[in-house]
This record gives C-alpha cells, sequence and structure tokens, in this order.
C-alpha cells in the first residue's frame, strides 16, 4: 500500500481546520480536498480526494493518523481503488502540507520517487 511516515505528531485539529485544498496540478493531472473528517480522539484524519486523470475522476480517502512520536498518511484501507500515479502523488502532496502542522521528516516510505 502506498504511505508516507513522517516523524513527530501533526496537530490533526489544525490539519483539520485549515490544510489547503488544493487544486494541485501535475502535468494533466488535477487533484484536490473534498472533505476532511477528525475522528473523535484526534488521532485520525480521514480526507476525502479527488484525482482527475485523462478526463476521468477517481475519489481517494487518505488517512492520516498519529502514533507516539510520528505521523503516517496512506490510502484507506477497507476503501479499494486503483492505485495510479496520480493517487499516490495526492499522498505525497497531503504528507508534504502535514510539514506546516509539525510532522517531521520522512522516515518511511515506498513513494520516494514522487517526493
Amino acid at each position: 500500500m502506498p504511505h508516507v511516515i513522517r516523524a513527530g505528531r501533526a496537530d490533526l485539529e489544525a490539519a483539520w481546520r485549515s490544510l489547503p485544498v488544493g487544486p494541485w496540478r501535475w502535468g494533466g493531472v488535477v487533484a484536490r480536498l473534498e472533505g476532511a473528517f477528525l475522528g473523535r480522539d484526534e488521532h485520525s484524519l480521514l480526507l476525502a480526494a479527488v484525482v482527475v486523470e485523462f478526463g476521468r475522476p477517481i475519489h481517494a480517502l487518505v488517512l492520516v493518523t498519529v502514533r507516539q512520536d510520528e505521523t503516517a498518511i496512506r490510502l484507506w484501507p477497507p476503501h479499494q481503488i486503483e492505485r495510479t500515479e496520480a493517487v499516490k502523488r495526492i499522498i505525497v502532496q497531503i504528507a508534504a502540507e502535514l510539514c506546516a502542522f509539525g510532522a517531521g521528516e520522512v522516515r518511511t516510505t515506498n513513494l520516494a520517487d514522487l517526493l
């Protein structure tokens, strides 16, 4: 599963309130966030994103979780979608935006070529 794990605990409540929603463009791809849902315990944030690639929309759910001293960004496991290059890019974009909310350097990822 595509993922980025960053050092540090991002402030998910602050991200829920003011995370940039895009639009972001990469070549012929356009992406944006359509919604954000903060977990009651404030340890998880579910982001609804739409990525338009080759003229077709792909609706992705990106899960951001914090635990101890790290922030993880990945696709929401129960939601099965095609893991295109553009879907992977929205994960990387969200991971980059979370730096403004306390997430630190990348600890581990399988998306290094997109960082």
